[in-house]
């Protein structure tokens, strides 16, 4: 929570206390006289006077302002104002025992408003004293991040707006502004989502305020109802009575008529707004996600990502439309119920609403805790989510070493762990009903007590008590509703957290964006490293390229040779821009890559895998992915140069017939065929092979190489192999070591020396 906010909360409740007190106080004088002891300075009693109440609203308002307004040091760094609190708590506990155990007969001028007020500054003293607490500790990383601010430093603060930079604001020594710190999922914000759909919302509102109107019409229409039947008269007015009743009955229709289309329209309109909501928002979200660099998927795992797009924004949907607007129509119901209790007896209404403040402050602290748990639980589900999708994805595995039971314990496992907060959330919520359930039956029950005092004194009607109660059952009603309603806002708070995380998340790599950055006429393909050194983000402390410098030249085929992890598949990473080196500079053309288009780049650039990707949709569909403009003469001549077109017609459906979940319909060879296919469309000029044809038998690696042959002629390739066939033909060799470059040079030059490449070669011949 914000300084500024909670200063808010602290001020309003001190204001609200003030014009409660303050108003009654003058009522009274106004209508009793203001030489009553009540009202008397001069005659002031513990027992009968109510001038000390408007005192303690007096001071506590002005003060707690000036304190605020002096440094909220004197609020959040000290307990001046929680002591003051207390204090006011004891003097009015010690004056409500006074007063209400006091012979009526003392003071009988003004004992319905000293009861009224005694009660009331009972609920606001200990509404106080709770919400200072619980402000105090909300705002506490606020203060402190504010009085380091102040003191030329800022501390090291791990909040929830902190995950978005990935671990918390970091210890240093310029000052943070709190305006600039990360930003979090914050009500307002949850709220903005809907922003764009504003104008089926106003529609929706609209029709919300007509609902509400009619809902609060009823109880009126009810006593008209029951006013025309029970009212004594004679023969000869039963006929007017009839009329009566008939005209009554006929508007009571004409209102549930209106209610109904009223209730029709609104939610109709903010339903559509949801599903508008959610789906631009899952846009959004998506697009953030393939918009990260390399790097981010490294670290976070993908069946959490996809939880996120699904479950989470789910949960969201309802939060910023629906919500809003049963938020609107149950604050109108309670206003309007409010206004009507006032009107009915406004002594009586005091007393009712003293429970009000009680029931609000649970209701925030209860928000709070839900808000923690409910991000926790998203969190076991995201896990939970992961372990299934690469389960699931992983079947043939998992079924060969007979880890069924395994795989369903990790599961179960996860389930487990969301079950476990699933449950404290169970219990949070229902300690929550049962208490705001017994606060507001006993708030009804003071009612009673304290109308049925007025109804015996001769100040209320029992038919004025009997509506007021109607009344107070409906705004009581509607206030749990709108404690249900902040319990929902909480969750989708919790929920939030992570999405708007994404949102926020800036790649550390631009993304692919045309026309940012240098495009040349003409792509040539010569690379270049200089002095490059990288190590993975999610292991900084390992070196995996250490001072690597290589030329390739345009048009030539270069073969990157080493052992397994010496860093090869990295080189290509790095000439892909996938990562950025951690110092050094790759340059191409004479450009520095960062600084060329990368659009522009990639579509002069293909790189096939050891395992290629193919996406559940058509053959032809996966060919022109690389350009998804191509004529279908442009694919089965691609299909053709790749050795694929005749496995293709082979195929029910040719080129239409669908591969499955990444590929499985096919074989190795025919996926590593449709691959260089879909590299070949694009007519690269430069070429990236990372062991193309290793996981191959020997009829699909012929096959292959003769589309790979096919693929380099004119090209500058860079491949990665340990098949000797295929390094032969390369007019360099790089051999990489430990992250180094070994050696380099010519496939003759290079058994020449006897070197590491030497020494490969001759193992490979002796396997």
């Amino acid at each position: 929570m914000k300084l500024k906010y909670g200063a808010a909360i602290l001020i309003g409740l001190s204001l609200l206390e003030l014009l409660a007190q303050g108003g009654a106080f003058v009522g009274e004088g106004a209508e009793r006289g203001w030489a009553t002891d009540g009202q008397s300075v001069r005659g002031y009693s513990v027992r009968t006077s109510t001038f000390d109440l408007v005192c303690l609203a007096v001071v506590r308002c002005v003060g707690t302002g000036l304190l605020l307004a002096a440094s909220y040091r004197a609020v959040f760094g000290s307990p001046l104002l929680g002591l003051f609190n207390f204090a006011a708590l004891v003097f009015t506990v010690v004056k409500a025992v006074v007063v209400l155990r006091a012979d009526e007969a003392s003071y009988p001028a003004s004992a319905e408003l000293t009861h009224a007020m005694v009660i009331a500054a009972l609920a606001f003293a200990l509404t106080q004293v709770l919400a200072f607490f619980v402000v105090r500790a909300d705002t506490r990383d606020a203060y402190l991040r504010l009085a380091a601010e102040r003191r030329g430093g800022y501390l090291g603060i791990n909040d929830a707006a902190g995950d978005v930079a990935g671990g918390g604001i970091k210890a240093g020594g310029s000052s943070v502004s709190l305006d600039k710190l990360p930003p979090s999922a914050t009500l307002p914000r949850l709220i903005s989502l809907a922003g764009p759909e504003k104008g089926i919302i106003a529609v929706g509102l609209v029709a919300l305020l007509v609902a509400a109107a009619a809902a609060l019409a009823i109880p009126m229409y009810f006593g008209k109802i029951i006013s025309a039947v029970s009212d004594d008269r004679t023969a000869s007015d039963t006929h007017a009575g009839e009329d009566k009743l008939a005209t009554s009955v006929l508007q009571l229709i004409v209102v549930f008529v209106l209610g109904s289309l009223g209730s029709f329209v609104r939610g109709w309109m903010f339903t559509l707004a949801g599903q508008r909501v959610v789906a631009r928002l899952r846009t959004r979200l998506y697009a953030s996600i393939v918009a990260q660099e390399i790097g981010f998927f490294d670290a976070n795992r993908t069946g959490e990502l996809i939880n996120r797009l699904s479950s989470d924004t789910q949960v969201l949907q309802n939060a910023v439309t629906i919500n809003i607007s049963m938020f609107a129509r149950t604050l109108v119901t309670i206003l309007g119920g409010v206004a009507i209790l006032f009107v009915v007896s406004w002594r009586l209404t005091l007393v009712m609403l003293s429970v009000v403040p009680v029931i609000s402050i649970a209701t925030v602290i209860y928000g709070r805790m839900l808000r923690g748990l409910r991000k926790g639980f998203q969190d076991a589900l995201a896990t939970a989510g992961t372990t299934a999708e690469e389960s699931i994805a992983q079947i043939r595995t998992v079924r060969s070493f007979s880890n069924e039971s395994h795989e369903v314990a990790r599961y179960t496992g996860d389930i487990q762990a969301s079950y476990a907060i699933g449950k404290r959330i169970a219990l949070t919520y229902g300690s929550f009903l049962g208490g705001v359930t017994l606060a507001a039956e006993l708030g009804i029950v003071l009612v009673l007590w304290y109308g049925g005092r007025l109804v015996l004194h001769g100040s209320m009607t029992a038919g004025s008590l009997t509506a007021f109660l109607l009344y107070t059952l409906t705004v009581g009603i509607n206030l749990a509703a709108l404690a249900s309603l902040w319990t929902t806002v909480m969750q989708a708070l919790g929920a939030s957290e992570r999405i708007f995380a994404l949102l926020d998340r800036k790649p550390l790599l631009p993304p692919t964006q045309p026309g940012v950055g240098v495009s040349l006429p003409e792509l040539a393909g010569a690379i270049e490293l200089r002095d490059v050194s990288f190590s993975y983000p999610t292991r900084p402390d390992t070196v995996v390229l250490d001072s690597v410098s290589l030329t390739i030249q345009p048009g030539f085929v270069t073969a990157l040779v080493g052992p397994s992890g010496s860093g090869k598949s990295t080189i290509m990473a790095l000439i892909e821009r996938f990562y950025s080196p951690s110092s050094g500079t790759i340059i191409i053309d004479g450009v520095p890559l960062d600084e060329l288009d990368l659009a522009w780049l990639r579509g002069n650039m293909a790189m096939v895998s050891q395992e290629p990707v193919l996406f559940a949709t058509s053959i032809a569909e996966n060919i022109a992915y690389a350009k998804p403009e191509a004529s279908f003469a442009e694919i089965v001549e691609a299909a053709k140069r790749a050795n694929a077109h005749e496995f293709i017609t082979r195929c029910e459906g040719g080129y239409d017939a669908l591969v499955g979940e990444r590929g499985v319909r096919l074989s190795g060879g025919e996926k590593q065929r449709i691959a260089i296919a879909r590299a070949l469309l694009i007519n690269p000029s430069i070429l990236l092979l990372d062991e193309a044809t290793s996981a191959l038998d020997a009829e699909s690696e012929f096959l292959v190489q003769q589309a790979i042959d096919n693929l380099m002629e004119g090209r500058t390739a860079l491949i990665i192999a340990h098949r000797l066939s295929t390094v032969r033909q390369a007019h360099l060799v790089v051999v990489v070591e430990d992250g180094r470059i070994a050696e380099a040079g010519s496939h003759d030059e290079l058994i020449a020396r006897g070197g590491t490449y030497s020494k490969l070669v001759d193992r490979q011949l002796q396997a």
